[in-house]
């Protein structure tokens, strides 16, 4: 396994155990411990915890080493939250068009309806929650296992860190929302992946305009 592999098995690891509550703030993460229930050296481990430094999910102190800290999720850290999912959208219907893999279209439409409903029934977080379910299973598609667990740790970022006005938006913008997953399915049932991508990308602008206002 290549060392970059070995940083991002630490990073998700780690940060997993932060999202779900397994390491709690003031708890302190022991470099050692990973390494050895991950089987890698401690040089990964390291690297892993200044990235997630970074992303103040923990702070180094001195003579007590890394310590989850408590949190909030900023506005650049939203964003940059946005362009990964806008990523990992992308790269799906990316494989979805040269793999020629086939999407249940009933099925998204059904969750395409369900998201509508939600937001005509004024149910903020029911429908927060089944955007989230509509997005994992969309990139479960390609079959990515890392893919899969990085939007899982997104939910779970934006679940706990997220503040209120942050956390409203999807909503906010739940029917061009809705409007952009049922164009972008339009477009994969007739091959039109350039299009269902360009839907994508102008989607993902409107949360980011909306994240400013």
């Amino acid at each position: 396994m290549e060392k970059q592999t070995y940083e991002k098995l630490a990073y998700y690891t780690i940060k997993e155990k932060i999202l779900t509550g397994k390491l709690r703030v003031g708890e302190r993460i022991t470099e050692s411990i990973i390494a050895e229930e991950l089987k890698i050296s401690r040089t990964p481990v390291r690297k892993a915890l200044a990235i997630l430094e970074k992303e103040n999910l923990i702070e180094v102190r001195a003579n007590r080493g890394a310590v989850v800290i408590e949190s909030s999720m900023s506005v650049n850290r939203f964003v940059e939250l946005l362009e990964i999912i806008e990523i990992l959208v992308k790269q799906t219907l990316v494989k979805m068009e040269n793999k020629r893999i086939k999407i249940d279209v009933e099925e998204f439409e059904r969750k395409i309806k369900q998201l509508k409903k939600l937001y005509q029934d004024g149910s903020e977080e029911s429908f927060i929650i089944a955007l989230f379910d509509y997005l994992f299973e969309f990139i479960r598609l390609m079959g990515n296992h890392y893919a899969n667990r990085l939007i899982q740790l997104i939910e779970n970022d934006f679940d706990l860190k997220a503040q209120k006005e942050i956390k409203i938006i999807p909503y906010l913008l739940a029917e061009k929302t809705v409007q952009c997953l049922e164009r972008t399915l339009e477009h994969i049932r007739d091959y039109n992946f350039a299009a269902a991508r360009e839907e994508v990308e102008q989607i993902m602008n409107q949360y980011i305009v909306q994240t400013f206002r």
